[in-house]
């Protein structure tokens, strides 16, 4: 193996070390997006569970 054959090794083992970086921080990416989505819709449906207050279904009826 020459100089030329080794620097080559070592750039395919940088640019695979990387990629795997950048695919665990796509993935933590999209497990923060889900996460999300999840804690958006536990509030939606908490607010869709609540009683209105008396005021606002009086408003709502008139």
């Amino acid at each position: 193996m020459d100089a030329a054959d080794a620097d080559d090794e070592a750039a395919v083992a940088l640019a695979a070390a990387v990629f795997a970086d950048v695919a665990a921080f796509v993935s933590d990416v999209f497990a923060s997006a889900a996460d999300a989505a999840a804690a958006f819709f536990d509030a939606a449906a908490a607010v869709a569970d609540a009683p209105a207050s008396p005021a606002l279904e009086a408003a709502c009826v008139s």
